[in-house]
């Protein structure tokens, strides 16, 4: 951003003048000399002074930064293979893209400012759940059911650098359309469909014993929800009942220790297809589609307050996108721009405080 011109300097002191009408022709002056000064500046500047145009790109470190003095969304390098319903999380600072509709086996890997393509997923897969680990328990990515040809499957795999994809032990039945959520060495299954009905049972996955078991169900059955860890508990938000007519506001709260669902103040907009990445004790929940076209709205759940806010909104409002918390940064990934089985590859990313 141009730095803004040095002015004149107009109150300086003058040289001593005993009578007082000089000490009026040197106010006088002063004025005058500041006065130009102002105008100088404006002519320099061009009139008022703009915003930045934000960054496009990220930084080599990971998502970059904004330009901008406000909170936007900013766009970013678009993802290769243009998809929607995919499967989405973060191994050691590395951000995966896995499958989805128009994605097949397709995975891909934004490094940096630039995507990269990583080895194929052992099935073509829409619908599957993801979740990273880095360090607790068997670190991988996770990537978990999904759809196969249009039928719920339980098979799982987990990726490792150089080990690549390794089948691990299929899940207790088969599930598409929920969300998966990483605390510590586990990984927490919660809603979604076994081809056509709505299931409840979640799923717990020990990573570090390759072994399943099932927990308190959800209290509200639905599938294309989404769901974080906040606060130590699997926070499962939004999602409809099998169709758009349908779309949930309801937000309950799983707490391991306790192996109880809770009740939370249900999000502002009901919405199926939706993303979510928990930041600094809040819960961010975007996109989404209903029958009147796709979501723009973004809300944020304070865990502190117990409080929804809005934040600004997706610049391309999509649903069956891909969202992860990079660092302080939500990034909001490929989806489809109407409803229905649509596909894009625009990514975008809005920088937290």
């Amino acid at each position: 951003m141009p730095r803004s011109p040095e002015r004149n300097d107009a109150t300086s002191p003058a040289k001593a003048v005993i009578a007082s009408s000089g000490i009026r022709l040197i106010y006088i002056g002063a004025m005058r000399l500041a006065l130009a000064g102002l105008l100088l500046a404006a002519c320099v500047q061009g009139g008022p002074a703009r915003s930045p145009t934000p960054t496009t790109a990220p930084s080599a470190s990971g998502v970059g930064t904004t330009a901008s003095p406000t909170l936007a969304w900013r766009r970013i390098a678009d993802i290769p293979t243009a998809r929607s319903e995919v499967a989405a999380g973060i191994l050691r600072s590395v951000v995966y893209v896995v499958g989805g509709l128009g994605g097949g086996d397709v995975v891909e890997t934004l490094v940096g400012d630039r995507w990269v393509t990583a080895p194929r997923y052992p099935l073509s897969v829409d619908h599957a759940m993801a979740a990273g680990i880095d360090t607790a328990g068997t670190p991988g990515l996770y990537v978990l059911g999904g759809n196969v040809n249009g039928i719920s499957t339980a098979r799982s795999f987990r990726f490792f650098g150089a080990d690549g994809w390794r089948e691990i032990a299929s899940m207790p039945a088969p599930r598409s359309q929920g969300a998966a959520v990483a605390i510590g060495p586990k990984i927490y299954v919660v809603g979604g469909v076994n081809v056509d009905r709505l299931v409840s049972p979640t799923y717990v996955y020990d990573t570090a014993a390759d072994r399943w078991s099932t927990v308190a169900a959800i209290p509200t059955p639905r599938d294309h929800l989404a769901a974080a860890a906040l606060a130590g508990r699997v926070c499962a938000v939004g999602g409809r009942r099998l169709s758009l007519l349908q779309n949930l506001s309801s937000f309950e709260c799983y707490d391991p220790a306790q192996d109880r669902w809770s009740a939370m103040p249900d999000a502002p907009t009901a919405r199926g297809g939706i993303g979510a990445a928990a930041f600094g004790g809040r819960l961010i929940v975007l996109g989404g589609e209903q029958p009147a076209g796709t979501i723009a709205a973004v809300e944020s759940f304070d865990s502190a307050t117990g409080r929804w806010s809005r934040l600004p909104d997706l610049a391309s409002p999509r649903h069956g996108l891909g969202v992860v918390a990079f660092g302080n940064t939500i990034l909001a990934l490929a989806g489809g721009p109407v409803p229905g089985a649509t596909q894009t590859s625009f990514c975008e990313a809005l920088d937290l405080r």
